[in-house]
């Protein structure tokens, strides 16, 4: 019961989203400062953020995007920025949520990007699409999963298919009062990623958007239980804490 409804919160609006909080805004990354086109990001060297669809399957109530201040990319915009920048290497679909779009959506992203460049996805959706296959090691694609309860036998098989397919598997979560800010969740969450072939990577310190104060872990207490996270695992299964800090060229190690 209480592991439902620590996944429950990631979820369900609460009356604390109304209250305006100094710090937090509507824009905490700058996502608008970086973008080179309609719903194209560029904030690292080297990648393209694309915010290839406007919807998810369930809406986060801590999402650091919950402003919706960005319309979508398009595939033929993205086509564009490719012919003429050669510095990229890596195109990173987000959104919104890529594995929401259709599958003649997503080719048609997959189809503006050369055969050379690395795709990157980030989703919260678990799921195989056969358009992998054909990218076989070019595929990054990279879970969203903040509580050990959200991995089960479906996940598994979903991971496990794109690991065949020669995928490299990523996990980022972020930091959540009242759902993971406890090192034995995380630690639970690492090894059980683990045993599904997925690699930890990120651990984000909340982005402070506007309507999710009530989710933030002060900072003092969150490098307690990151410490504490340490000392309870291989080095390999402690994900990087990270944060995002607006106008800089990287994820900012805490």
């Amino acid at each position: 019961m209480k592991d439902c409804t620590s996944l429950l919160r990631q979820f369900e609006f609460s009356a604390k989203e109304n209250i305006k909080t100094r710090g937090f805004k509507k824009d905490p990354v700058g996502d608008r400062d970086a973008e080179v086109a309609d719903g194209i990001l560029q904030k690292y060297k080297g990648r393209l953020l694309v915010l290839s669809s406007d919807k998810c399957a369930r809406q986060c109530r801590f999402c650091f995007r919950k402003n919706r201040l960005i319309k979508k990319a398009s595939p033929e915009a993205l086509r564009k920025i490719m012919e003429k920048d050669k510095s990229i290497k890596e195109v990173i679909l987000s959104g919104g949520d890529p594995m929401i779009l259709k599958k003649s959506e997503l080719q048609k992203f997959f189809d503006a990007i050369p055969a050379h460049i690395r795709i990157r996805i980030h989703t919260r959706i678990v799921n195989f699409n056969p358009l992998f296959k054909k990218l076989g090691s070019r595929l990054i694609f990279v879970s969203h999963i903040n509580h050990p309860s959200e991995l089960n036998e479906k996940t598994e098989k979903t991971f496990g298919k794109l690991a065949k397919c020669g995928a490299t598997l990523l996990n980022q979560s972020v930091l959540l009062k009242g759902v993971n800010d406890n090192a034995k969740i995380l630690a639970e969450l690492s090894e059980k990623l683990f045993s599904q072939r997925v690699l930890p990577y990120y651990l984000h310190q909340l982005d402070k958007a506007q309507g999710t104060a009530h989710f933030e872990v002060p900072i003092k207490e969150a490098k307690r239980i990151v410490k504490e996270l340490k000392e309870m695992l291989p080095g390999y299964l402690v994900p990087r804490f990270v944060k995002e800090v607006k106008g800089k060229k990287s994820k900012v190690w805490v």
